[in-house]
């Protein structure tokens, strides 16, 4: 019987493209936390823009452990590697308008927006101001914003499909009632 101990693999051998498939399975954060440190290969994988195309920064445990300065260089330079093809972005409590406004800039194909427990008073605003959005989804939760700025959001969104509010302290279920009967194309809304 052999009991030769199995060859090590040379993990940095891996094609850019399994690389890249696996970068985009572990995550955003976990490759800016490290993963795309460990080898020059691995590194480039890490650049390759379809890694960025779908940033969720609201449910990793990083989100508790880092300070919010830090959190938003690393959803920047998300943005930054995403090179224009960002369709999904998620943030919590770290997103301020600031870093808004540089998603909407650098993201023509930004299809959904989760925010949870973020300080965004000019959302509606910053919509309005960027090019003609192709968001068709936007979720809020634990978010301050009035009908008035949701309405807004949603005027500044033509291809908007689903609106998710919740537990936004200004917007009600009458509210909420109102912006589904005043746009019949929000067909996702939930309560």
């Amino acid at each position: 019987m052999d009991h030769a101990a199995p060859r090590a693999r040379d993990w940095s051998l891996l094609p850019l493209d399994v690389l890249s498939s696996i970068f985009v399975r572990i995550g955003a954060v976990d490759v800016l936390m490290g993963a795309g440190l460990v080898c020059r290969s691995w590194l480039e994988a890490a650049k390759l823009p379809e890694v960025w195309r779908a940033v969720d920064m609201d449910k990793h445990e990083v989100v508790f452990a880092k300070c919010n300065v830090v959190l938003r260089a690393m959803a920047k330079a998300a943005v930054d590697r995403s090179d224009g093809q960002l369709r999904s972005f998620a943030g919590k409590l770290f997103v301020t308008n600031e870093l808004i406004k540089y998603i909407v800039e650098r993201s023509p194909s930004l299809t959904s927006l989760r925010l949870v427990s973020c300080h965004v008073h000019y959302l509606a605003s910053v919509m309005q101001e960027s090019a003609p959005m192709e968001l068709r989804s936007l979720e809020l939760y634990d978010t301050y914003l009035t009908l008035t700025d949701l309405t807004s959001v949603v005027e500044s969104c033509p291809l908007l499909q689903v609106l998710w509010v919740q537990d936004c302290v200004q917007v009600n279920m009458k509210d909420k009632q109102a912006l589904q009967a005043k746009f019949a194309r929000i067909i996702g809304s939930r309560p």
